[in-house]
């Protein structure tokens, strides 16, 4: 299965194409607490690019960033851990300690390559969140990487 993720080269530090997961170790986010590392990716392009939005304040991104397609094979997609989704898994207000925690569990039982959640900006659509750790991580390629570039009007 083809999935989608918007990020930038941070020379010296990352490429846009890292599947390491330290991003979002570094600062934490809706399923999983700082300091623990997860890949972030979406269904679809457009998702990823709405998750992208979300983050950037309302103003047009400097840094050029790039749209990563990943394959990860069906086989651990069909296997996906699928939490049950506590009342507050959309507050978009914070990102609530309740969906850390189940990711945290999910990354330290280390049974699942994926967990599918539904994306909070898009509820009718699911980010894949991949544990670099697992064994299969080894198995997702990054089968593109292409210059994104993003429409002015998106931010007004």
């Amino acid at each position: 299965m083809k999935v989608y993720r918007l990020a930038k080269d941070k020379p010296g530090h990352y490429a846009a194409e890292d599947l390491s997961g330290n991003g979002a170790a570094l600062s934490g986010g809706r399923w999983n607490p700082r300091g623990l590392r997860v890949l972030y990716t979406c269904c679809s392009a457009s998702t990823a690019l709405l998750e992208s939005l979300v983050h950037m304040a309302g103003l047009m991104p400097r840094a050029n960033y790039f749209l990563i397609v990943l394959e990860i094979p069906d086989t651990d997609v069909r296997k996906a851990y699928v939490p049950g989704l506590p009342p507050d898994w959309s507050d978009i207000a914070r990102d609530p300690a309740s969906t850390a925690a189940i990711g945290q569990h999910w990354i330290e039982q280390g049974k699942q390559l994926v967990m599918k959640v539904p994306s909070v900006v898009s509820p009718t659509d699911f980010n894949l969140l991949l544990n670099p750790l697992h064994a299969q991580m080894a198995s997702v390629k990054v089968v593109e990487k292409k210059l994104f570039r993003f429409d002015a009007r998106l931010f007004g």
